[in-house]
């Protein structure tokens, strides 16, 4: 018993001088914490609507998001004979699937689980100048953002668009 009160002693005198000051009124200085790396340097870029080129004659007419699972969101009617441009932003696993039903064309989109895979779409149809609605259909688990917009019709669509 005599050896385990006095190993006891021992250890009580150790820990005390572990935090001893030398009998000077200085107080230790605090642990600097190790350099962290920012929680901005691990995660990626939000995901948000994605811009149109304002420069290049591109107006946006519609945008959604970020948001998660499904929804659908209106959008404004534009100028006869310019292609509507639906752009998408997605992050997560899996795809989102996008429907226009007024000028009657869907699409899915693959999205990755890094930085969000952003995909533009120009659909230069007889209605594409008419308001409309875009339905997102997209699991609970990823992250998507839309932009619908308006411009000038490719080349090789010109001929489709004013019909």
């Amino acid at each position: 018993m005599t050896h385990a009160r006095s190993a006891c002693v021992l250890i009580l005198l150790a820990a005390v001088g572990c935090t001893s000051t030398n009998g000077t009124d200085e107080k230790p200085e605090p642990l600097k914490p190790a350099a962290a790396v920012s929680p901005a340097a691990r995660q990626p870029a939000p995901v948000t609507p994605p811009p149109l080129d304002a420069g290049s004659g591109e107006s946006t007419a519609g945008q959604h998001g970020p948001a998660r699972g499904n929804a659908v969101f209106p959008y404004t009617a534009g100028t006869r004979g310019k292609a509507l441009t639906v752009a998408v932003s997605c992050r997560g696993r899996g795809g989102v699937e996008v429907r226009l039903p007024v000028p009657h064309a869907d699409f899915r989109l693959a999205c990755g689980s890094g930085d969000s895979a952003v995909t533009y779409h120009q659909l230069a149809l007889p209605a594409a100048h008419r308001a409309g609605s875009v339905r997102v259909t997209a699991p609970s688990g990823i992250t998507w953002a839309v932009t619908v917009g308006r411009s000038d019709p490719a080349a090789e669509d010109r001929a489709t668009a004013t019909g």
